[in-house]
């Protein structure tokens, strides 16, 4: 017979109710919620032999769920170049702690956006033996590029549509999730950013494999021709969006984004990411800003770098920035479905922040509840996952994040995790100190 437990709470935001319900519970067995409410109102549901959790000064809400991560990655400022040059088994290694930061920030469900070859596929094993803890895992495998093309050095390189079609064949014999393309370039060194990777055929024959076996897709893309290629193809997600066209110029084009809007795409245009690049070039500008650290955390061409260009860098920095947060401003206005996808850790965005990529969300103009939206349910249904996680709701899995204070006052509060549970499994984060080891602070000028 298995063991019933209860939380207890003193407001929980079950992103069922838009009202935060006082005096919160939810009753779990077997991993799955049997029910939830008032908690007055269902007590007498709960058995003598119960466990109970009682959190009474604390906020409960659904497991986080980041639709963009980068388990192999070290957010410390390296390239990805640098990392897809690394031996598999240290990256596997790095993604298991990794995902271990991920799950003790709140983040129960995670979908991986680029590891090399199967190292995030090694890790999902590890975990099913119980070797390893991390988030409910939505894995590509690899990302699909072309040669050259940006992640290509992750092990998923091809050219033409039958061998775009032979390696979505493949992912899915090994046991994929959904399949992530670089539809532009990107930070890679041998890419074009501004051009699209694949064409419409090579696109066209990813997509239609995926839909053959019912699985979703999401494509990278750097510029307009790369999202309207995607669209064209039927992609269910685009991450990035950049407006650019193939100058470089960034302005936002309506009729563009009317498309996405009418194709149903979900957007994840990774803000945050952009934001991190600029504090550690602020840092490196001015280090007494930052602490020992963060200090650290910088590469040495950033530290050895002349005043004149890290001033330009910063310029470019903040410029690019601004542009991305006008841009989902107005997609935001539009109504397109905009989520919470942190692309941590890549480049300067260590894992473990995820909170950061909701709260430039709600710059841009989300309500506090619908940050908070765009990181539990919307995401999950995002992932095709709307029936498994994101809500506390009878028949999901119980998986929830303790907050000491709530996001509806400030979203900046997803950041104080104090407890975690995953499909019914309380999880020991160890101490609070060694749980702030992950978090970037934000330089004090900003």
């Amino acid at each position: 017979m298995s063991e019933q437990s209860v939380i207890k709470s003193k407001i929980m935001i079950d992103m069922v109710n838009k009202n935060p319900i006082e005096d919160g519970a939810v009753i779990f067995e077997n991993g799955l919620i049997t029910l939830s409410g008032h908690y007055e109102k269902i007590k007498n549901k709960i058995k003598f032999n119960a466990k109970i959790y009682d959190y009474n000064d604390s906020v409960l809400i659904p497991g986080m769920v980041d639709c963009h991560t980068h388990h192999n990655g070290f957010g410390d400022g390296r390239s990805g170049d640098s990392i897809g040059g690394m031996e598999d088994n240290i990256l596997s290694i790095k993604s298991a702690k990794n995902a271990k930061t991920s799950l003790f920030s709140g983040v129960t469900t995670i979908r991986e956006n680029g590891p090399k070859n199967l190292t995030m596929m090694k890790l999902r094993d590890a975990v099913n033996q119980g070797l390893a803890i991390a988030p409910r895992m939505v894995l590509p495998g690899r990302p699909i590029a072309i040669i050259g093309g940006h992640m290509g050095y992750f092990g998923g390189e091809v050219t033409g549509p039958v061998e775009s079609l032979a390696l979505a064949r493949q992912l899915i014999k090994e046991g994929v999730d959904y399949f992530k393309i670089t539809a532009t370039g990107g930070s890679t060194a041998t890419s074009f950013p501004l051009r699209p990777s694949f064409s419409q055929k090579e696109l066209d024959a990813v997509t239609n494999e995926a839909k053959n076996y019912g699985l979703l897709t999401a494509t990278h893309c750097l510029s307009m021709e790369g999202i309207d290629n995607s669209l064209n193809a039927g992609v269910d997600m685009i991450i990035h969006c950049n407006f650019d066209n193939e100058k470089g110029e960034s302005k936002f084009n309506e009729k563009l984004a009317e498309k996405i809007a009418k194709k149903g795409a979900f957007v994840n245009p990774t803000l945050h990411v952009g934001r991190a690049r600029l504090w550690n070039l602020a840092i490196g500008k001015n280090p007494s800003l930052g602490g020992g650290e963060n200090k650290k955390r910088l590469s040495s061409s950033i530290r050895s770098d002349r005043k004149d260009i890290l001033e330009a860098r910063l310029d470019a920095a903040k410029l690019s920035l601004e542009n991305k947060l006008d841009h989902c401003r107005q997609m935001i206005d539009m109504g397109l479905k905009v989520i919470t996808g942190s692309d941590s850790s890549w480049g300067d965005y260590s894992l473990g922040n995820t909170f950061h990529e909701t709260e430039l969300l709600v710059e841009s103009g989300y309500s506090n509840y619908e940050g908070l939206k765009s990181v539990t349910i919307n995401a999950a249904m995002a992932l095709g996952l709307g029936d498994t996680a994101g809500s506390i709701a009878k028949g999901k899995s119980a998986d929830f994040a303790i907050l000491k204070s709530n996001p509806l006052d400030d979203i900046k509060n997803l950041s104080s995790v104090e407890e975690v549970f995953l499909m019914g499994q309380h999880i020991d984060r160890g101490s609070d100190e060694s749980n702030k080891t992950y978090s970037q602070i934000k330089p004090a000028q900003f």
